[in-house]
């Protein structure tokens, strides 16, 4: 019998800047240890980051962006309600 488990996953895009302003509030109010470890990240925050780089033909230069990926509707709701200035 295979079990199918379905999770949420919600990815918010955003610049650099937008990151560490994000990244710098969050290190205000948490121990460095929940930036720094993934698997804390995910457990109190509720999202893991990861960086991305596009290649954008238009601009003819690499984009570099950073997603968060949710692993929690609450989390991701609350995410957006305190940062949504950043967005």
């Amino acid at each position: 019998m295979v079990y199918i488990t379905v999770e949420f996953v919600r990815t918010v895009k955003l610049s650099q800047d937008a990151w560490l302003k994000i990244y710098n509030d969050i290190a205000r109010t948490h121990p460095h240890s929940v930036l720094l470890v993934r698997s804390k990240m995910r457990k109190v925050l509720g999202f893991t980051s990861r960086t991305h780089s596009e290649w954008s033909a238009w601009a003819g230069m690499r984009i570099e962006q950073i997603h968060l990926d949710f692993f929690s509707e609450t989390k991701y709701t609350m995410f957006l309600l305190k940062y949504s200035e950043y967005l």
